[in-house]
This record gives C-alpha cells, structure tokens and sequence, in this order.
C-alpha cells in the first residue's frame, strides 16, 4: 500500500489504547501494538484478558476510552470509511 508518497511500514499502530466498559471493568488499558505489513501477529490470553475487545476497537466497532488507533496511517476513527476499504 502506498500512501502520500511513501510506503506505510506499519499496518496497524495502536498507541495508549484503553477501553472501560460501564461496569467499571477495564478490558484494554494502555495497549501500545505495531504490526507490521507482511506481518502476522496474534492475540493469546486467559478468557477476559482484553482479546476481542482489542479487536473490536481495531475493527471500529467500538470507540476507544484513550489512545489512538491507525489502519495504513488513516487515524481509525476520523477516517472509519477510509480504514474499511
């Protein structure tokens, strides 16, 4: 993928990431995560440790608390359509 003439080395970069449901419980809290293009990374842990709640704030599907996430540079939530296609 080549972006505003250069290439985008990172794929994913999610810096301070941080998601606290109304419960009080805190799923993700202060994920700092690069992946890479060419990559392959995986997510492992115990049941509740964070897994698919990053995934889903990866995915747009849900807003993040704090931090920032970017898909091919794009800022994830300024940029939902343009981090989808």
């Amino acid at each position: 993928m080549w972006r505003r003439g250069g290439r985008v080395n990172d794929v994913i970069t999610a810096r301070d990431l941080a998601k606290t449901f109304g419960s009080g419980v805190v799923a993700v809290n202060g994920l700092d995560l690069r992946v890479g293009l060419g990559e392959v990374y995986g997510l492992i842990g115990r049941n509740g440790a964070g897994k698919t709640t990053t995934l889903r704030l990866l995915l747009g599907v849900l807003k993040a608390d704090r931090g920032e996430a970017r898909i091919l540079g794009e800022d994830l939530w300024a940029e939902i359509g343009r981090a989808h296609v």
